[in-house]
Formats: structure tokens, C-alpha cells, sequence
């Protein structure tokens, strides 16, 4: 009888267990956290106050919140995406590019104007202002760049570089340094010759001698990407329109590179992306 009575329990156990999973399955999308990624282009701290006021804003409509997570690089943020492990996602163009080519879920909403209220930013090539170049041995130029998803990385830099120099980047020294300020930063210090980066984070840098010397196409502005394997339709049309329909004294309370406005997506907002080499064809690591 002892028997029976402990197998009864053991299967009463496994059947609250069944139980629980079918209840945590069926919940309602809308009783979980959500989570907004991005990589971490400057310091966390400050990555946090930029974007920390748009997610409350989008909060109050959907009832639920939304929690940030930092990602180390394009290549982890779109393996997470792919998991369903990102509901939404501040990515650059090309990325956003890769990821819509390797999951059907992804949909960019919006993407966020540049300072004069338009779609679209250039990537730049830059140099320190006192420096000469080699020009005559182009292949001795160590060049920093972002990293190899980044729109500014060696996909955009490459022409640029080509153009400048009349020589190719694969015959230089080029490096991923990750962050766009600190490409800058190392141009400054000495340790690269050129760097590429968006033109927003050079001209922050002008002032300490960082000269801009080729500007790329415009490409389309940063977007919000969302998930629609993991957000209703009804969760995807609230972020889209709170975003869309934000005013003014609150969006500019939001961090500097996402604080003048945002438009909507179209069918031809990637456009332009087709004058870049293909995605394919970027290396994943520097050659020194």
C-alpha cells in the first residue's frame, strides 16, 4: 500500500509540473518582461540614460515592462534575435540587413531621424589633422575600424578607403576597435592612421584635431526592430504608433543620437544599401 501511495505522489508531482509549463506557455505575451537590445557604442551608464526614457515612454502604453540588454557585438544580438531571446532592437542598417536576411521575424518600425529631422547619417573616413600620410606606401596605413556588422565598419569604409587612397583596405593594417568613439579616439592617440566611424561621433571629435577627409552615401538612419515572433500584432501597432506619434518635449529628452524624431519604415527605406559590396564578403577579424 506504502508503495502505491508514494507512486500516486510521485505522479501527482509530475503532473503539477506538466501543469505549470502548459500555464507558463499559455500565458498572454503581454505578462512578461520584455527585453530592448542594443551594443554598447559608448559606456554603459550612459547608453542606459539615452535609452531609459524612450522604454519608459513605450511602457506606459503597453502595459508591461521593458528591460535593456547590453550585447557585445552584431554577430551575439542577431544570434539572440534569432532565439527569440530580444524582443526589440536599436541596430544599424547593415545589421538590420543581416537579420531580416536570416529571420523572417524581424521587423524594423522606425528609424530615428539625424539632427536635421531627416532619415539618414553618412559614415566618414578620418585622419588627425596635423598627420602626413604615407600616401606613396599606402600599405603601410593601419586603419581602425568598428566592427564588421557596423554600417560604418569595414563594409563603408572600404570604398572610402579605395577612393582616398587608390589602394584597397585588404592590403593595409586594419583593426576592429568595436566602439565608433573609440576608432576615434585611437586615430587621436596616435595608433591608427585613418578610422571609420559615423559622421555625428567624428564631428564630436573635430575640436580635438580629428579631420574628416571622405564621406560615404547616405544610408538609412538606426532602427527599431521588432520581433514578431514574441510581440502580438496589437503590441507591435502600439510601439509603432507611440514611437511615430511621440511629441516633441518628449523624444528630445531622449538620448542625443535618438532625440529628433523618428519615421516610419517603407519598402524602399534600404534602398541605397545596394551601392555597398555585399555583407558577405566583410571579414569577421582584423588582419594585425
Amino acid at each position: 500500500m506504502m508503495y502505491v501511495e508514494i507512486l500516486e505522489k510521485g505522479e501527482s508531482m509530475r503532473w503539477i509540473s506538466y501543469v505549470g509549463l502548459i500555464v507558463i506557455l499559455l500565458l498572454p505575451l503581454e505578462g512578461r518582461e520584455l527585453i530592448f537590445a542594443s551594443l554598447p557604442y559608448k559606456n554603459n551608464a550612459g547608453i542606459l540614460e539615452d535609452f531609459t526614457p524612450m522604454l519608459r515612454y513605450l511602457e506606459s502604453d503597453l502595459n508591461q515592462s521593458v528591460n535593456f540588454r547590453f550585447e557585445p557585438s552584431y554577430r551575439k544580438l542577431i544570434a539572440d534575435f534569432i532565439d527569440d531571446k530580444i524582443d526589440m532592437a536599436y541596430m544599424g542598417p547593415l545589421p538590420t540587413l543581416a537579420l531580416m536576411k536570416q529571420d523572417a521575424s524581424a521587423l524594423p518600425v522606425v528609424t530615428f531621424n539625424n539632427a536635421e529631422g531627416k532619415n539618414g547619417y553618412r559614415c566618414v573616413l578620418v585622419k588627425f589633422a596635423p598627420d602626413i600620410l604615407p600616401m606613396e606606401h599606402p600599405q603601410t596605413l593601419k586603419v581602425a575600424l568598428t566592427e564588421p556588422l557596423s554600417t560604418c565598419g569595414y563594409f563603408s569604409t572600404a570604398p572610402l578607403i579605395q577612393t582616398f587612397t587608390e589602394a584597397p583596405l585588404s592590403s593595409m593594417h586594419y583593426r576592429y576597435v568595436h566602439t565608433h568613439d573609440e576608432a576615434a579616439l585611437s586615430v587621436l592617440r596616435g595608433e591608427f592612421h585613418l578610422g571609420g566611424m559615423k559622421e555625428s561621433i567624428a564631428e564630436s571629435y573635430r575640436s580635438l584635431g580629428l579631420e574628416i577627409i571622405a564621406y560615404s552615401p547616405i544610408v538609412p538612419g538606426f532602427t527599431l526592430v521588432v520581433n514578431t515572433q514574441t510581440l502580438s500584432q496589437e503590441q507591435i501597432e502600439t510601439i509603432r504608433a507611440r514611437l511615430l506619434n511621440a511629441p516633441y518635449k518628449e523624444y528630445a529628452s531622449w538620448g542625443k543620437e535618438i532625440s529628433f524624431g523618428v519615421q516610419a519604415v517603407h519598402a524602399d527605406t534600404y534602398r541605397s544599401m545596394q551601392f555597398f559590396p555585399d555583407i558577405e564578403s566583410i571579414p569577421q577579424e582584423g588582419n594585425f
